[in-house]
């Protein structure tokens, strides 16, 4: 089943020679889709549960050999791993990886703190979070400029110096900006600024019924947009951080209280003090 399995020596022009990506979803087929661009000779092995996707996706060109399942025989030795599974299956997937020989893995999990305590001890392994994505799901929407520009939280954990600097080099390769965080705060900020908007978009997607959605603007196409997101995957990533996503609803209600109560005292001044704020945070990003 697999094929092009191969793994170099060095670097290609900056990128890693051969990569093994489990989960050639959106973000793991965008990953795939960077690298190749980059340089058509990395070897990109694909792992996932589904052949007819596995042979989609290398039909596509964005893999150039798939696997069922992480095996010794999937994975080249020393090859860089990178799990792109729903986080309730990274650590597993980690393990799998490290165990059939692969010299460093990272994660693309959008939490990361119950994530790295779990693999504290594995000192090939560095926790990461691309900050990228969008409402759609599949490979079919892989976009090899995906990451331009945009910023990786890495969660170093108790990885050994040179893999962190290899898994700092691989993230870079595909265009993002790095920043560190422990993982704690990384989950702590991500809560306030992906998983509580994702929440809110919800619930303003949710509040509108059918009949009404024929009035419905550009301004609630804008806001709701990530509400179409995956329910399987957006359930794991709060549960996963459900601690501080508490705590992040917690800080809006308070805010959704206080325009509240400014409608209710028709409070001219306060509401148009608090939505002032709102709109420079806004300019500032």
């Amino acid at each position: 089943m697999q094929a092009d399995i191969s793994v170099g020596n060095g670097v290609l022009g900056g990128v890693e020679p051969c990569v093994v990506v489990v989960g050639v979803g959106l973000i793991g087929g965008s990953i795939a889709a960077a690298l190749r661009a980059a340089d058509p000779r990395v070897t990109v092995i694909g792992i996932g549960r589904n052949v007819a996707r596995m042979q989609a996706a290398q039909e596509r060109g964005l893999i150039t050999g798939w696997a069922n399942s992480v095996s010794a025989a999937a994975v080249p030795p020393g090859s860089l791993g990178v799990v792109c599974l729903p986080v309730d299956r990274i650590v597993g997937a980690v393990r799998e990886l490290l165990a059939a020989g692969c010299g460093a893995v990272t994660d693309a999990g959008s939490t990361k703190d119950e994530i790295c305590r779990e693999l504290l001890a594995e000192r090939l392994f560095v926790g990461a979070h691309p900050i990228a994505g969008s409402e759609h799901a599949g490979f079919e929407h892989a976009d090899a400029g995906l990451f331009r520009g945009r910023v990786c939280v890495i969660c170093k954990g108790g990885a050994a110096s040179t893999v962190v600097a290899r898994v700092e080099r691989f993230w870079q390769s595909l265009g993002l900006s790095l920043q560190w965080l422990s993982a704690a705060e990384h989950d702590r900020i991500l809560a306030l600024t992906s998983h509580l908007p994702h929440v809110l978009a919800a619930v303003a997607a949710g509040v509108v019924a059918d009949e009404q959605l024929v009035f419905a603007g550009s301004g609630f196409r804008d806001t709701t947009r990530i509400a179409a997101g995956s329910a399987d995957l957006w359930t794991s990533i709060l549960l996963g951080n459900a601690d501080a996503c508490i705590e992040s609803i917690r800080r809006a209600e308070q805010l959704l209280g206080e325009f509240r109560g400014a409608l209710e005292r028709r409070d001219a001044a306060a509401l148009r003090a608090l939505w002032a704020a709102s709109a420079e945070r806004r300019r500032k990003l």
